[in-house]
């Protein structure tokens, strides 16, 4: 049976770290939980970052109460994610929705720049994380501009690798709050039967989605976009047009000229 209860009244504890803070509290409990990181770059390199984490309604049946309502929901889900730490920092916790059977609860924050952009990524999961070195870049070279998406998704050490030291120490030293070996015996599935992980990167002409899967080897991330700006373009290809315009006739000027002379 899935079991987040052991997690709950420590969650606050380790909210600093988003991803380590949801793979804890929902992967562990060893139901059907999937996890969506979504990179969001808008034409002028500004955009939003997107953590969404979905749990089946196994998993939903055995959040805690924290209502008192009397049912364990989507409003229970949005009370265990939303803490005080994340809006601090800049997220946005948006309200549990239903979708392909599953209930999925959104976290968001926007950016301004590719560089508050690796910024933001940073957070995710820290340097030796799952998520290591996430970068977004833009660049206007003449008549267009390039955007990228470029990092690794590392789950080769399995769920422990969303963990942290500050979470481990936050759980009594194990990184999911228990030996991942434990949790296996105990729900008797492979956390790579129930977790799955999906790292989108939406840029201005290209999209590109990656699902890394738990203990395989590390997933070089990198894909990019352009943007041509035709009016820009087009007035290039009409200067070219005239100054070539301009050097032929002069030509056939000078070529007159010289032959009007030799007749005479």
């Amino acid at each position: 049976m899935c079991n987040v209860r052991r997690s709950v009244a420590r969650s606050r504890a380790f909210a600093r770290r988003l991803l380590p803070a949801l793979v804890a509290l929902l992967a562990t409990a060893a139901c059907q939980v999937r996890t969506a990181v979504t990179v969001d770059v808008d034409h002028d390199g500004s955009g939003t970052v997107e953590v969404a984490a979905g749990l089946d309604a196994e998993a939903l049946a055995q959040l805690p109460d924290l209502d008192d309502d009397g049912d364990a929901d989507a409003a229970d889900l949005a009370a265990l994610v939303r803490t005080d730490d994340l809006e601090q920092a800049g997220w946005t916790v948006g309200e549990p929705e239903a979708h392909d059977d599953m209930t999925w609860v959104r976290i968001s924050k926007p950016f301004g720049t590719p560089e508050e952009a690796d910024a933001v990524l940073a957070e995710l999961t820290g340097p030796d994380g799952a998520l290591p070195d996430l970068h977004v870049t833009r660049r206007d070279p003449f008549g267009r501009t390039q955007f990228g998406f470029v990092g690794t998704a590392d789950l080769s050490a399995g769920l422990e690798a969303f963990g942290d030291q500050g979470l481990a120490a936050a759980l009594d030293g194990e990184p999911l709050g228990e030996d991942a070996a434990a949790i296996e015996a105990r729900t008797g599935r492979p956390l790579a039967d129930t977790f799955t992980l999906a790292v989108t990167a939406d840029l201005p002409g290209t999209r590109h989605t990656w699902s890394p899967k738990l203990g395989d080897r590390p997933l070089a991330m990198e894909t990019d976009g352009t943007v041509y700006h035709w009016p820009a373009v087009a007035l290039a290809l009409l200067a070219a047009a005239c100054v070539i315009g301009l050097v032929a006739l002069v030509v056939w000027r000078s070529a007159r000229a010289v032959g009007g002379r030799g007749r005479v």
